[in-house]
Protein backbone atom coordinates (compact mmCIF):
# COMPACT_ATOMS: atom_id res chain seq x y z
CA UNK A 1 0.00 0.00 0.00
CA UNK A 2 1.36 3.40 -0.97
CA UNK A 3 1.27 6.24 1.54
CA UNK A 4 0.85 9.98 1.03
CA UNK A 5 1.89 12.62 3.56
CA UNK A 6 -0.21 15.76 3.21
CA UNK A 7 1.78 18.82 4.22
CA UNK A 8 -0.49 21.88 4.60
CA UNK A 9 -0.10 25.56 5.42
CA UNK A 10 -2.25 26.23 8.51
CA UNK A 11 -2.32 29.96 7.74
CA UNK A 12 -4.33 29.41 4.55
CA UNK A 13 -7.99 28.99 5.49
CA UNK A 14 -9.05 26.11 3.18
CA UNK A 15 -5.82 24.10 3.58
CA UNK A 16 -6.79 22.02 6.62
CA UNK A 17 -10.21 21.20 5.18
CA UNK A 18 -8.68 20.17 1.87
CA UNK A 19 -6.05 18.06 3.68
CA UNK A 20 -8.81 16.07 5.40
CA UNK A 21 -10.67 15.71 2.12
CA UNK A 22 -7.56 14.29 0.43
CA UNK A 23 -6.97 11.86 3.31
CA UNK A 24 -10.53 10.52 3.06
CA UNK A 25 -10.38 10.33 -0.74
CA UNK A 26 -7.08 8.43 -0.85
CA UNK A 27 -8.09 6.10 1.99
CA UNK A 28 -11.22 5.13 0.05
CA UNK A 29 -8.93 4.08 -2.79
CA UNK A 30 -6.69 1.94 -0.64
CA UNK A 31 -3.86 4.38 0.02
CA UNK A 32 -2.60 5.32 3.45
CA UNK A 33 -2.31 9.00 4.30
CA UNK A 34 -1.79 11.44 7.12
CA UNK A 35 -1.54 15.21 7.45
CA UNK A 36 0.85 17.59 9.17
CA UNK A 37 0.80 21.39 9.39
CA UNK A 38 3.86 23.02 7.85
CA UNK A 39 4.72 24.73 11.12
CA UNK A 40 5.30 21.34 12.78
CA UNK A 41 7.81 20.05 10.24
CA UNK A 42 7.80 16.32 9.61
CA UNK A 43 9.07 13.60 11.90
CA UNK A 44 11.15 10.51 11.18
CA UNK A 45 8.08 8.32 10.78
CA UNK A 46 7.03 10.29 7.71
CA UNK A 47 10.30 9.52 5.95
CA UNK A 48 9.93 5.84 6.79
CA UNK A 49 6.33 5.62 5.57
CA UNK A 50 5.67 8.23 2.87
CA UNK A 51 5.99 7.46 -0.84
CA UNK A 52 4.81 10.93 -1.85
CA UNK A 53 4.32 14.29 -0.15
CA UNK A 54 1.38 16.45 -1.19
CA UNK A 55 1.77 20.13 -0.28
CA UNK A 56 -1.17 22.48 0.15
CA UNK A 57 -0.13 26.12 -0.07
CA UNK A 58 1.98 28.24 -2.38
CA UNK A 59 5.59 28.06 -3.47
CA UNK A 60 6.72 28.88 0.07
CA UNK A 61 5.07 25.69 1.30
CA UNK A 62 6.83 23.67 -1.39
CA UNK A 63 10.18 25.24 -0.54
CA UNK A 64 9.77 24.20 3.09
CA UNK A 65 8.71 20.69 2.10
CA UNK A 66 11.55 20.36 -0.40
CA UNK A 67 14.14 21.18 2.26
CA UNK A 68 12.79 18.34 4.38
CA UNK A 69 12.10 15.80 1.63
CA UNK A 70 15.19 16.17 -0.59
CA UNK A 71 17.61 14.22 1.65
CA UNK A 72 15.14 11.32 1.59
CA UNK A 73 14.38 11.44 -2.15
CA UNK A 74 10.62 11.65 -1.65
CA UNK A 75 8.73 13.26 -4.58
CA UNK A 76 6.48 16.28 -4.01
CA UNK A 77 3.12 17.02 -5.58
CA UNK A 78 2.08 20.63 -5.02
CA UNK A 79 -1.53 21.82 -4.96
CA UNK A 80 -1.56 25.59 -5.35
CA UNK A 81 -3.40 27.57 -2.70
CA UNK A 82 -1.10 30.58 -3.08
CA UNK A 83 -0.89 33.44 -5.57
CA UNK A 84 1.78 32.37 -8.07
CA UNK A 85 2.55 28.67 -7.74
CA UNK A 86 5.47 28.22 -10.14
CA UNK A 87 6.39 24.96 -8.43
CA UNK A 88 2.94 23.49 -7.93
CA UNK A 89 1.37 20.86 -10.16
CA UNK A 90 -2.33 21.16 -9.50
CA UNK A 91 -5.13 23.40 -8.21
CA UNK A 92 -7.97 22.83 -5.72
CA UNK A 93 -10.19 22.12 -8.74
CA UNK A 94 -7.92 19.53 -10.40
CA UNK A 95 -6.20 17.69 -7.53
CA UNK A 96 -8.32 14.53 -7.91
CA UNK A 97 -7.26 14.11 -11.53
CA UNK A 98 -3.60 14.70 -10.64
CA UNK A 99 -3.60 12.29 -7.71
CA UNK A 100 -5.46 9.68 -9.77
CA UNK A 101 -2.67 9.77 -12.34
CA UNK A 102 -0.02 9.45 -9.65
CA UNK A 103 -1.88 6.53 -8.07
CA UNK A 104 -2.05 4.87 -11.49
CA UNK A 105 1.67 5.39 -12.10
CA UNK A 106 1.08 7.83 -14.96
CA UNK A 107 3.57 10.50 -13.95
CA UNK A 108 7.22 11.41 -14.36
CA UNK A 109 9.83 12.64 -11.90
CA UNK A 110 11.41 16.04 -12.38
CA UNK A 111 14.68 16.59 -10.52
CA UNK A 112 15.84 20.11 -9.66
CA UNK A 113 19.25 21.08 -8.38
CA UNK A 114 19.70 22.69 -4.98
CA UNK A 115 22.48 24.74 -3.40
CA UNK A 116 24.43 24.17 -0.21
CA UNK A 117 25.55 27.28 1.67
CA UNK A 118 27.89 27.69 4.62
CA UNK A 119 28.56 30.99 6.42
CA UNK A 120 31.83 31.23 8.40
CA UNK A 121 33.39 33.70 10.80
CA UNK A 122 37.09 33.24 11.56
CA UNK A 123 36.82 29.64 10.40
CA UNK A 124 33.81 28.79 12.56
CA UNK A 125 30.44 27.90 11.06
CA UNK A 126 27.76 30.55 11.63
CA UNK A 127 25.05 28.83 9.61
CA UNK A 128 24.54 26.26 6.91
CA UNK A 129 21.47 25.42 4.84
CA UNK A 130 20.11 24.04 1.58
CA UNK A 131 18.39 26.25 -1.00
CA UNK A 132 16.01 25.34 -3.78
CA UNK A 133 15.57 28.96 -4.94
CA UNK A 134 18.41 31.19 -3.83
CA UNK A 135 21.03 32.38 -1.40
CA UNK A 136 21.03 36.16 -0.89
CA UNK A 137 23.70 38.21 0.83
CA UNK A 138 22.31 41.71 1.18
CA UNK A 139 21.68 44.80 3.23
CA UNK A 140 18.49 43.54 4.86
CA UNK A 141 16.43 46.40 6.30
CA UNK A 142 19.39 48.79 6.43
CA UNK A 143 19.47 51.74 4.03
CA UNK A 144 23.06 51.03 3.01
CA UNK A 145 24.74 49.15 0.22
CA UNK A 146 26.98 46.20 1.03
CA UNK A 147 30.47 45.51 -0.29
CA UNK A 148 31.11 41.91 -1.31
CA UNK A 149 34.36 40.43 -2.63
CA UNK A 150 33.44 37.49 -4.86
CA UNK A 151 35.70 34.62 -5.93
CA UNK A 152 34.81 31.75 -8.26
CA UNK A 153 36.76 28.54 -7.62
CA UNK A 154 39.35 30.60 -5.78
CA UNK A 155 39.83 33.15 -8.56
CA UNK A 156 38.77 36.74 -8.01
CA UNK A 157 35.67 37.78 -9.95
CA UNK A 158 34.69 41.25 -8.71
CA UNK A 159 33.78 43.43 -5.77
CA UNK A 160 30.08 44.17 -5.78
CA UNK A 161 28.75 47.38 -4.24
CA UNK A 162 25.02 46.76 -4.22
CA UNK A 163 21.89 46.15 -2.20
CA UNK A 164 22.86 42.51 -2.37
CA UNK A 165 23.96 39.56 -4.47
CA UNK A 166 21.68 36.66 -5.38
CA UNK A 167 23.14 33.20 -5.96
CA UNK A 168 20.28 31.23 -7.52
CA UNK A 169 19.39 27.88 -9.03
CA UNK A 170 17.44 27.60 -12.30
CA UNK A 171 14.37 27.16 -10.08
CA UNK A 172 15.22 30.44 -8.35
CA UNK A 173 15.65 32.23 -11.67
CA UNK A 174 11.88 32.89 -11.67
CA UNK A 175 11.90 34.22 -8.09
CA UNK A 176 13.91 37.13 -6.62
CA UNK A 177 16.52 36.83 -9.37
CA UNK A 178 13.89 37.56 -12.01
CA UNK A 179 12.72 40.67 -10.14
CA UNK A 180 16.35 41.84 -10.01
CA UNK A 181 16.74 41.56 -13.79
CA UNK A 182 18.21 38.07 -14.12
CA UNK A 183 17.55 35.64 -16.98
CA UNK A 184 14.98 32.85 -16.83
CA UNK A 185 16.56 29.38 -16.87
CA UNK A 186 14.58 26.17 -17.54
CA UNK A 187 14.47 24.01 -14.41
CA UNK A 188 16.25 21.03 -15.96
CA UNK A 189 19.48 23.02 -16.33
CA UNK A 190 22.33 22.54 -13.86
CA UNK A 191 23.70 26.05 -13.50
CA UNK A 192 24.34 28.58 -10.77
CA UNK A 193 23.13 32.12 -11.42
CA UNK A 194 24.73 35.30 -9.99
CA UNK A 195 22.51 38.40 -10.02
CA UNK A 196 23.44 41.69 -8.31
CA UNK A 197 20.63 43.70 -6.72
CA UNK A 198 20.76 47.42 -7.56
CA UNK A 199 24.55 47.53 -8.12
CA UNK A 200 26.30 50.89 -7.74
CA UNK A 201 29.38 51.58 -9.89
CA UNK A 202 30.15 47.86 -10.06
CA UNK A 203 29.46 44.94 -12.39
CA UNK A 204 25.74 44.92 -13.13
CA UNK A 205 25.37 42.02 -15.54
CA UNK A 206 24.07 38.67 -14.26
CA UNK A 207 26.33 35.66 -14.76
CA UNK A 208 25.42 32.04 -15.50
CA UNK A 209 27.99 29.67 -13.99
CA UNK A 210 28.66 25.96 -14.27
CA UNK A 211 27.09 23.64 -11.71
CA UNK A 212 30.47 22.50 -10.44
CA UNK A 213 31.85 25.87 -9.30
CA UNK A 214 32.18 27.17 -5.76
CA UNK A 215 31.15 30.77 -5.13
CA UNK A 216 32.89 32.50 -2.23
CA UNK A 217 31.61 35.86 -0.94
CA UNK A 218 33.42 37.92 1.68
CA UNK A 219 31.81 40.88 3.42
CA UNK A 220 34.12 43.88 2.97
CA UNK A 221 34.28 47.16 4.86
CA UNK A 222 32.40 48.10 7.99
CA UNK A 223 28.87 47.67 6.69
CA UNK A 224 27.15 44.49 7.92
CA UNK A 225 25.04 42.20 5.75
CA UNK A 226 22.27 39.65 6.15
CA UNK A 227 22.29 36.11 4.77
CA UNK A 228 18.95 34.68 3.67
CA UNK A 229 18.27 31.27 2.16
CA UNK A 230 14.99 30.78 0.29
CA UNK A 231 13.72 33.91 2.00
CA UNK A 232 14.57 32.86 5.56
CA UNK A 233 17.22 34.78 7.52
CA UNK A 234 20.15 32.53 8.44
CA UNK A 235 22.78 34.89 9.85
CA UNK A 236 23.79 38.49 10.49
CA UNK A 237 27.15 39.01 8.83
CA UNK A 238 29.99 41.41 9.62
CA UNK A 239 33.29 42.38 8.02
CA UNK A 240 35.41 39.43 6.81
CA UNK A 241 32.62 36.87 7.24
CA UNK A 242 32.50 34.39 4.36
CA UNK A 243 29.60 32.80 2.51
CA UNK A 244 30.45 29.70 0.47
CA UNK A 245 27.89 28.42 -2.03
CA UNK A 246 28.08 25.27 -4.17
CA UNK A 247 25.72 22.74 -5.70
CA UNK A 248 24.11 20.49 -3.12
CA UNK A 249 24.40 16.71 -3.21
CA UNK A 250 20.60 16.65 -2.78
CA UNK A 251 17.98 17.14 -5.48
CA UNK A 252 14.39 18.24 -5.07
CA UNK A 253 12.09 15.72 -6.76
CA UNK A 254 8.64 16.55 -8.12
CA UNK A 255 5.93 14.18 -9.33
CA UNK A 256 4.64 15.68 -12.59
CA UNK A 257 1.53 14.73 -14.54
CA UNK A 258 1.76 17.61 -17.01
CA UNK A 259 3.63 17.30 -20.30
CA UNK A 260 7.40 17.67 -20.06
CA UNK A 261 7.34 21.07 -21.75
CA UNK A 262 4.92 22.40 -19.12
CA UNK A 263 7.40 24.97 -17.80
CA UNK A 264 7.00 27.40 -20.69
CA UNK A 265 3.21 27.31 -20.57
CA UNK A 266 3.31 27.83 -16.81
CA UNK A 267 5.80 30.67 -17.21
CA UNK A 268 3.58 32.59 -19.62
CA UNK A 269 0.46 32.10 -17.52
CA UNK A 270 2.15 33.11 -14.26
CA UNK A 271 3.82 36.20 -15.70
CA UNK A 272 0.67 37.53 -17.36
CA UNK A 273 -1.04 40.30 -15.34
CA UNK A 274 -4.19 39.09 -13.60
CA UNK A 275 -6.49 39.86 -10.68
CA UNK A 276 -5.46 43.49 -10.70
CA UNK A 277 -1.73 42.81 -10.89
CA UNK A 278 0.15 45.58 -12.69
CA UNK A 279 2.47 45.00 -15.62
CA UNK A 280 5.38 45.80 -13.30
Amino acid sequence: MNTIAVFFNPHIAPAHTLANEIITWTANRGWGSNAWPISDGLNDKVWQDADYIVTLGGDGSILRAAHLAAPHGIPLLGINLGRVGFLTESTPETWRAALSQVMAGRYWIEERMMLHVVARREGKVLAQAEALNDVVTGRGARAQVVHLHVHIDGGRLATYVADGLIVATPTGSTAYALAAGGPILPPQLRNILLVPVAPHLSMERPLVLDEGVTVNLTVAGRRPAVLTVDGAVQAELQADDEVIVAASKHLARFARVQERAYFYKTLLSRLSPRDGDSDG
